[in-house]
């Protein structure tokens, strides 16, 4: 087991003062994470009565807020929460950094939903043009993550607007016409 884990936010946590008890449960939680367990059983597994994330209680008091394993499951929680769709880090959210699993943050990653925003065209139509191979995605749970360059070459390619945000907090959006793919269709006759 690794000696230290590292939150969405950056927060170094140490894991070396846990318990047998306590690894054990990390590895059942972390196992579960990675199997993409729902979010809403995942909640209820770490936050039982009597679970060693609960220090065997009832209730989150402040020692057990504070503690290394209820923190690493309050972040794998979050980690699940926000790939399956359930959680989602905006204006109102406590952490500012992007984090590696929030498509909706990462510079480079775009949710089927951003894509579809991004483009002009509905989530759903998204979807289709993944499954139909056009699009490449990554599926984290049920939820698929794209490229945005991907997803810009796929505007191009359909002769779509992509919309392109402006300004340190992606506020101010102002449209760029792809038209190099629509001068390329124009000159062989077809929209």
């Amino acid at each position: 087991m690794a000696k230290a884990y590292v939150t969405l936010t950056g927060e170094k946590i140490d894991l070396s003062g846990l318990t047998a008890e306590e690894k054990v449960f990390l590895g059942q939680a972390v196992k579960a994470y990675e199997a993409s367990e729902a979010y809403p059983n995942f909640v209820n597994r770490v936050n039982a009565p009597g679970s060693p994330a609960l220090q065997a209680g009832q209730w989150v008091t402040p020692r057990v807020a504070a503690s290394p394993l209820y923190r690493v499951c309050q972040d794998l929680e979050d980690r699940l929460g926000i790939g399956q769709g359930f959680l989602a880090v905006g204006e109102n959210s406590s952490t500012e950094r992007p984090t590696s699993i929030d498509a909706a943050t990462e510079p480079d990653i775009v949710s089927c939903e951003d894509a579809a925003q991004r483009i002009g065209v509905t989530a759903e139509a998204i979807r289709k043009a993944i499954r139909e191979e056009r699009l490449p995605a990554r599926q984290m749970g049920r939820t698929y993550l794209l490229e945005r360059k991907a997803v810009d070459a796929y505007a191009a390619r359909s002769g779509r607007e992509v919309i392109i945000a402006s300004g340190a907090n992606g506020q101010g959006a102002r449209r760029t016409v792809v038209k190099a793919a629509k001068r390329r269709r124009m000159a062989h006759g077809t929209r």
